[in-house]
């Protein structure tokens, strides 16, 4: 090997080295986020009174899905029930969720978004199945679980226009449709078929015709170079880069193949870098980085490392000395309402992807 060709390899070696010596202490940094965020999660958590097992929220309704959320923390990143320093903390949780249900199965009663709630509660659910040694415990949850489906299914039923037809909106009698909550329903029944649950294809196909139906192509025009998602087929227009993220995340699970749309929205998200608020969140950073970020990993490839790094130094910047997460200045006043601890649940569910530990990350390889 001549001097060059030698100094080359040399070089490229050591590059090569600095790079997955780079990835690794970034990952390391971001599981000490994470653990100082569960430890942070389980400090917080009611242990007495009516609301034990919940956490702290402005607004009474939220309580059911930030405890989901808490509790899908700690799955994610593998601390079962009653095992571990953690084990109680997830058991509580559930508990107080479990309670929430009313009798015809509904999560989200008292909130006029509350299929949003219903969608997350339910995906706690599924993803605490299979956790308990306990067989009675095993068959209650599924029960409750298979309830909790019932609604999401029979909302779909609901007549609907044309240009609305096979999503969901905000409560399960609505005639509406929206992309943002028909995605948290796919979501949840594609978790339940990865937990066994027999899930009419009908259903699956009908809703992502719909998501398929809000997509803008603006390829052509002189104005408008964007292409992605919009919120509301027949009633918006333009594509957001929420909808884009979470849309693009259901078809990258549920499709066999990337079609055109997959590939244009996929062009839209990297038009956008993570940070630490901006326009592209439209107030709802987390919920907004949850989409994108999910939208990212399941496309996975040099665009999800690329977008990964950005995302984990934003979040790792943020976090506060005792581990929670705070909202960015030019968050919504809704989202204060949460509680500190849905935006750091939502902060170790993100910098957790990787891990696939939950239902809901599994990809589905031959749906139809």
């Amino acid at each position: 090997m001549n001097y060059s060709l030698r100094r080359f390899v040399m070089l490229s070696f050591v590059l090569l080295g600095g790079i997955l010596f780079a990835h690794a202490e970034s990952r390391r940094d971001a599981d000490a986020a994470v653990r100082d965020g569960l430890r942070w999660l389980a400090g917080q958590q009611i242990n007495e009174g009516t609301e034990l097992g919940s956490w702290t929220c402005g607004r009474p309704q939220y309580r059911a899905a930030v405890a989901s959320l808490s509790g899908l923390a700690f799955l994610a990143n593998g601390h079962l029930p009653g095992e571990g320093p953690y084990g109680h903390a997830v058991e509580r949780a559930m508990a107080y969720v479990r309670e929430t249900m009313s009798p015809d199965g509904y999560l989200g009663q008292g909130d006029r978004s509350g299929m949003y709630i219903h969608a997350i509660c339910t995906l706690f659910g599924l993803s605490y199945l299979g956790t308990s040694p306990d067989p009675d415990q095993e068959r209650e949850l599924a029960d409750w679980c298979r309830a909790s489906l019932k609604v999401i299914v029979d909302a779909q039923a609901v007549r609907r226009s044309p240009v609305a037809s096979g999503g969901w909106r905000y409560t399960p009698y609505t005639s509406e449709s929206d992309v943002s909550v028909t995605c948290w329903q796919l979501l949840t029944l594609h978790a339940a078929q990865q937990c066994g649950y027999a899930v009419d294809p009908s259903v699956i196909y009908a809703g992502l015709s719909y998501v398929n139906r809000a997509f803008v192509d603006h390829e052509g025009e002189k104005d408008v170079s964007d292409s992605g998602f919009m919120y509301r087929p027949g009633v918006n227009r333009k594509p957001e880069m929420a909808v884009t993220g979470v849309a693009l995340f259901i078809k990258s699970l549920l499709e066999r193949e990337q079609d055109e749309r997959t590939r244009k929205a996929l062009a839209y998200l990297q038009t956008s870098s993570p940070s630490w608020g901006g326009t592209q969140y439209s107030g709802y950073f987390y919920f907004t980085l949850f989409y994108m970020t999910q939208g990212m990993f399941q496309v996975g490839g040099q665009a999800w490392a690329d977008y990964s790094a950005g995302i984990q130094n934003v979040l790792i910047e943020h976090q506060t000395g005792d581990g929670h997460w705070p909202f960015p200045p030019d968050n919504t006043s809704q989202s204060l309402l949460t509680g500190h601890a849905y935006p750091t649940a939502m902060a170790v569910l993100i910098l957790s992807m990787e891990k696939q530990y939950l239902p809901m990350y599994q990809r589905q390889k031959s749906l139809f």
